[in-house]
């Protein structure tokens, strides 16, 4: 009965990390992060979600494909902390006959542009590439667009980079509370699984 009860509020305080880690994580922009965790893509249309439009393609990449000139890709709530990010990156393929362009806005497909991406072909669909532009002024938190200017291109993922490289400028871990939030968190957790415990053994002792 007691090995039972602590497993119990040991795998309470487990979740509850996972949980606030994966919350920090997804606020990253210092990760690579994958085109299927795109919050929004328009349509060929302008509409969200017709069907017409850019999707996440369901092969071994998960990348963002059926892409056409001016279609775009949100990504929501990223955290580029303070002094912030210095570039960003994106992981493209191309089958295409010519190359194009991927301009980045802060917010939405008209808010503040903060960079210009070209690229080139690959050769192939899946044949994916890093391609990458310097930016500046990147802090705090914002969602991030990727403009498709020209089309024809596949995404696997993209990322940021900080002043000393990849991860340097790291956020607080939680957008909402910074890392002492997620400390909380997992600290309430730990007292309350504490305290499951130890009244479940009087009741248990109780009953004895």
């Amino acid at each position: 009965m007691k090995k039972s009860l602590l497993a119990l509020a040991l795998t309470t305080v487990l979740l509850v990390v996972g949980a606030t880690s994966a919350f920090a994580a997804d606020a990253n922009p210092y990760r690579t992060i994958p085109g299927a965790e795109a919050t929004e893509l328009n349509s060929d249309s302008g509409k969200f979600s017709d069907g017409s439009g850019p999707r996440i393609e369901t092969n071994d990449a998960k990348n963002i494909g059926y892409i056409v000139a001016g279609n775009w890709a949100k990504f929501s709530g990223l955290n580029f902390g303070d002094p912030g990010a210095t570039k960003v990156k994106i992981e493209a393929a191309s089958g295409a006959a010519a190359g194009g362009t991927v301009d980045v806005f802060l917010d939405s497909p008209t808010g503040t542009k903060i960079a210009s991406i070209a690229y080139d072909v690959t050769g192939d669909w899946q044949k994916y590439k890093e391609i990458s532009a310097d930016v500046s002024g990147v802090t705090g938190t914002h969602d991030v667009v990727f403009v498709f200017v020209n089309g024809d291109i596949n995404v696997k993922s993209v990322s940021f980079e900080g002043d000393a490289g990849s991860g340097a400028a790291a956020p607080a871990a939680n957008p909402a509370t910074g890392d002492n939030g997620v400390t909380m968190y997992v600290a309430f957790a730990a007292v309350a699984a504490a305290g499951f415990v130890l009244l479940s053994r009087k009741k248990f002792a109780k009953q004895q």
